[in-house]
């Protein structure tokens, strides 16, 4: 086995939600409820530089570790884990709940920490000797494991209550024509439980903080995040409302009257809007912007959600998190000033 090395890096998460032995409400639930670590270029090569990484403390206790990775083969990811960074669970590959191509989720489960009754507060991640090293990593430590689900839970479909053709088709807004793609054209599996209806009043711009130049199609990237939040989080569904890829393209998630995942204590009312990939410093494309802020003209004249900033607002500005980004989160007004004027992609 290659020798580990021995320094300890600490960060600071934040817990949005969920109490030990609880699954969070739908209202609860946030699409960033822990701030997660994420590495791509030269952040993930300098992770696992010799294979395995620095032991990272966790400044907030967690019993599942939510992992989303692009990797050309199979097994190329292990954890472990340790409720005082001295004593270490084995070596585990994470339980794959989504293979599509090189995009992998999954999670590995702190046993030692559950066994013990406790939080597990250090984890390492290592590339076995025989593997190539993933191009892209999110860890995302959990304070608590899902329950399973109950299979008289599960449900076949969700609609919404507006007639599909406002939503999925080729329509025109108040400034221009828009198409929301449906489920369907994405391949999104059926919700494993039913979800509350709302009347939107509000909305919510994120980013997925996935690959942002994507070798993976939206429609896969998007069938990956559902993956994750069903299988790895627990949750009904893919937790936003809408989402808008690189291409500009807008994709139809839990639609318009159903209540997401996406915001802690603040989902009833709400449409999550996430722009896939990570605004940080990137910023997202004129395409994009137009088309999203032609969703947001739409939804203003279906429901009568307001335009002004206080009613569109970034992730950030309910919680402790980095989400939508810096880049992201500095283009909202100028989306917005789109939505009320009108704009055009050359």
């Amino acid at each position: 086995m290659r020798n580990m090395r021995a320094l300890v890096v600490s960060f600071a998460v934040v817990v949005g939600t969920g109490c030990s032995g609880e699954s969070p409400t739908v209202e609860d639930q946030d699409d960033h409820a822990v701030e997660s670590l994420r590495y791509e270029g030269d952040d993930l090569a300098a992770l696992l530089a010799g294979g395995t990484s620095q032991a990272i403390e966790v400044a907030v206790g967690f019993r599942r570790v939510g992992l989303l990775w692009d990797a050309a083969e199979e097994g190329a990811l292990e954890v472990r884990t340790s409720v005082d960074g001295v004593a270490w669970s084995a070596w585990s590959a994470p339980v794959v709940v989504s293979l599509e191509e090189i995009a992998h989720a999954g999670h590995v489960d702190a046993t030692d920490a559950v066994a013990a009754d406790a939080f597990a507060a250090w984890l390492q991640v290592r590339v076995p000797a025989d593997k190539a090293m993933p191009t892209f990593l999110v860890i995302e430590p959990m304070p608590d494991i899902p329950p399973a689900l109950d299979p008289a839970d599960v449900v076949d479909h969700v609609e919404d209550t507006e007639a599909p053709a406002l939503w999925w088709d080729e329509q025109p807004t108040p400034i221009g024509t828009l198409r929301v793609y449906s489920r369907a054209d994405w391949g999104a599996r059926a919700p494993r439980c039913s979800s509350s209806s709302m009347n939107p009043v509000r909305a919510t711009i994120h980013h997925t903080a996935t690959p942002t130049s994507d070798s993976m199609t939206p429609q896969a990237r998007l069938r990956q995040i559902q993956a994750f939040h069903q299988n790895t989080r627990g949750w009904c569904d893919i937790g936003y409302n809408y989402l808008v890829s690189r291409d500009g393209r807008v994709w139809r998630a839990r639609g318009p009257t159903t209540v997401g995942a996406h915001v802690a204590n603040a989902n009833t009312g709400n449409i999550g809007i996430s722009i896939i990939g990570t605004h940080t410093s990137t910023p997202v494309t004129a395409t994009q912007m137009c088309n999203t802020a032609k969703l947001l003209r739409r939804l203003n004249a279906a429901y009568g959600i307001s335009l002004a900033r206080s009613n569109v607002r970034g992730h950030r500005q309910y919680a402790g998190t980095a989400c939508p980004g810096n880049a992201l989160y500095g283009q909202i007004d100028a989306i917005l000033r789109k939505a009320a004027r009108g704009c055009q992609v050359n």
